[in-house]
């Protein structure tokens, strides 16, 4: 399939294109041109720089960025639209333009009347789009994007995911896409190479897999693909051509599990925010295969065994460079093996809280685990652990600290006694963010609260 640039989208001769899918209505290129137009008239009222985009419907993110860009000022993507989140950015923007998710505040998207401008020629290479991403710290980082480099990034990706899409498949999606992986995966891509996106994000697979036909894409995360148990397998006539999955690792049973029941394999994206899309990697049901780097994508190790990125639409050198370890494989792949940031010391032992991760999923009674640095006079470490049915049997009948004391025996096997976890939460799930990922920040404010079972070795 073709793929066209964003920046021309616009002026696109085929009016009667899909775009996207609302809960009741195809909207077509013509509409989004008219919508675009409209939302520059509203930017054109006053100067803007930056305008904060904060929306829920991915329709009408798509136009107030278009317009902006169009317009020749920057798109800021707030990470969310919580009113603590956009108290800190107070300063960064100059217009708000919202769907009604901020309530009397900012201008309103689609709504009329409202003065069409003109849609001027946008500059790919001056048109930037702003996101913020947490990394493993949970402080915000602010990343820019040019309009070049997002088309670049949904080239790339097509040429990954193009040939076993057809050309006409509509993009589900439970991801949002004020993240990177959204925006290029749900929003960027599909708009690149004239597949129709769904404007609303899924929050519950039974709805998502009521309205799937036959060869669409799921842009999805392990956080949801972990959850389907319970559903019925997907008859051979409405199964997806393609399962995408982003954000973090997908463990082995969520790959069976997305198999047995969506009938396909799920192909797995790695990347960051700040480089972007890296590498991918076919699943199958019993094996865990080594990531191969994108088209035009380079992946070399570093001596600190750190991962160094070289790709078509990484423009700033500074960004190259990851805190990803990795092993190569000696075929052009390679192994994730953890992060750098997550190497620390307690009590004079340094460990590899990665490796922590790995050893306590892999106990008896765990099914997922996870440690953080807890503060203190002497910094230790905090296990949150989800537990297996023989677990939840086990802290039902010995309680908390008993299950915490067997755990750090259990450990003690194959790690440093004096750096083992000296206090437990025993959780539903693991707290993740929309992306899968598990944050050291919601980690600790665990420790926190007491809305969990906790036990504590101390």
């Amino acid at each position: 399939m073709t793929v066209g640039p964003l920046a021309s989208l616009l002026l696109d001769g085929n009016t009667e294109r899909p775009i996207a899918s609302t809960h009741d209505r195809t909207i077509s290129l013509g509409q989004f041109r008219i919508d675009v137009a409209s939302a520059i008239g509203r930017i054109a009222t006053a100067p803007c720089r930056r305008g904060l985009v904060v929306c829920e419907d991915a329709y009408w993110a798509m136009v107030g960025m278009f317009a902006l860009a169009h317009s020749g000022a920057e798109t800021v993507f707030p990470p969310n639209a919580l009113p603590a989140t956009l108290a800190t950015m107070s300063g960064a923007f100059d217009r708000v333009l919202t769907d009604g998710t901020l309530q009397g505040d900012g201008s309103l998207l689609g709504s009329a009347p409202a003065v069409a401008s003109p849609i001027l020629p946008m500059n790919a290479d001056a048109a930037h789009v702003t996101l913020f991403t947490s990394g493993s710290s949970g402080t915000p980082k602010r990343v820019s994007k040019s309009m070049r480099q997002l088309e670049l990034e949904a080239g790339v990706v097509d040429r990954v995911l193009g040939q076993a899409v057809p050309a006409n498949a509509r993009v589900h999606a439970t991801v949002v896409h004020q993240h990177l992986y959204g925006l290029t995966f749900r929003l960027c891509w599909p708009l690149a190479t004239g597949r129709p996106f769904f404007s609303r994000p899924h929050q519950f697979w039974e709805p998502l897999l009521a309205g799937v036909k036959h060869g669409d894409v799921l842009v999805t995360t392990p956080s949801h693909l972990s959850r389907l148990g319970g559903l019925l397998p997907l008859p051979p006539d409405r199964r997806p051509a393609a399962i995408v999955s982003g954000g973090a690792a997908l463990p082995d049973d969520a790959v069976e599990g997305a198999q047995a029941i969506l009938g396909c394999p799920v192909r797995e994206f790695v990347g960051s925010t700040e480089a972007g899309v890296i590498a991918s990697r076919l699943r199958g049901c019993d094996q865990s295969p080594s990531w191969q780097p994108l088209p035009g994508v380079t992946v070399t190790r570093l001596e600190d065994g750190c991962m160094h990125v070289r790709s078509p639409y990484i423009f700033n050198a500074d960004d190259e460079i990851s805190s990803d370890v990795i092993e190569l494989d000696g075929t052009g792949g390679f192994r994730l093996l953890g992060r750098a940031d997550r190497i620390t010391k307690i009590e004079g032992v340094r460990v590899s809280l990665t490796e922590f991760d790995s050893r306590m999923a892999a106990l008896a009674g765990v099914t997922q685990a996870a440690v953080v640095v807890l503060p203190g006079d002497s910094p230790h470490l905090g296990g949150v652990v989800v537990l297996d049915a023989d677990g939840e049997r086990e802290l039902a009948e010995s309680g908390a600290f008993r299950l915490g004391r067997r755990l750090r025996r259990d450990l003690a096997t194959s790690l440093a006694e004096a750096a083992l976890p000296r206090r437990w939460r025993f959780v539903k799930q693991l707290p993740v963010g929309l992306l899968g990922k598990v944050s050291a920040a919601n980690l600790a404010a665990l420790f926190d609260s007491s809305s969990e079972t906790e036990g504590s070795t101390e």
